[in-house]
């Protein structure tokens, strides 16, 4: 007679791997969490035909493909993790002075020592992309700290270095002095300069009864600006000359510069 093979638990589970594995002398089926008589053949096969053990095989087949394929939500939040994170990064940046194209010298490291530090973008992506909405959103920021404020107003104007006309506009209120507006003019005039300060009020929610006070040069199309236009619309408004720029022209008086 030929030998007859025995007949173990292991063997049984290499035979049927897909379906039951061996715990502690026992043949466990992998969908339906309890044992199954490893010595009948039939016994086993019988199980794996039955519908309640097809029924459980379908459905942790159903929770494994869920389980490896996330949901749109899932991608979505993901996303706006990602963005949360690359808007830091360039607040960051920005608020330390630091120069965007510094970025892509840390592209290699980010990558190496960055969980996910490969999808930092480029520096031109984050100037495009990025910098605006935080640019934005910082003006946001400042509109709502001076919006109803008796602020002081400090305008000044200058050349380029294409000798463009710049102006400048600050506003200051309790200690804190912000740069609001910049623009270039073609003509500086009194019109003109007295039209930006009035726009530049409108558009920061300021009243006209809210400024206390105008800081500027002792050019003589400033004093006019005051006197014809600001003053009319703000009586309570007073004008404070730049010492400097009058000791200045004092001085070229008295040397005889035109």
């Amino acid at each position: 007679m030929p030998p007859t093979s025995t007949v173990t638990v292991f063997s049984r589970a290499r035979e049927f791997s897909e379906d039951f594995f061996a715990d502690n002398g026992k043949l466990m089926c992998r969908f339906c969490d309890h044992s199954i008589n490893f010595q009948t053949k039939n016994t086993i096969t019988a199980h794996i035909g039955s519908k309640t053990h097809i029924r459980n095989k379908n459905e942790k087949k159903e929770q494994q493909i869920k389980k490896r394929q996330p949901t749109i939500q899932t991608i979505l939040n993901a996303s706006e993790i990602k963005k949360t994170a690359v808007n830091n990064l360039v607040d960051a940046f920005v608020t330390a002075d630091i120069p965007l194209e510094k970025i892509d010298k840390l592209q290699n490291w980010l990558r190496e020592n960055c969980n996910e530090g490969g999808f930092i973008p480029k520096s031109d992506t984050l100037r495009r992309d990025y910098l605006p909405k935080l640019f934005e959103d910082h003006v946001n920021q400042l509109k709502e700290y001076f919006r109803g404020r008796q602020v002081s107003i400090i305008i000044d104007e200058t050349t380029d270095s294409k000798a463009r006309s710049v102006v400048n506009i600050l506003f200051s209120y309790n200690g804190v002095t912000k740069l609001v507006h910049v623009d270039y003019l073609e003509n500086v005039n009194n019109c003109t300069i007295g039209q930006l300060l009035i726009q530049t009020l409108v558009q920061w929610g300021i009243s006209f009864d809210l400024p206390q006070l105008i800081a500027s040069d002792s050019a003589a199309y400033m004093k006019k600006c005051y006197r014809d236009v600001l003053k009319p619309l703000m009586p309570q408004l007073v004008h404070l000359p730049c010492l400097a720029h009058i000791l200045n022209l004092i001085g070229l008086r008295g040397v005889g510069v035109n």
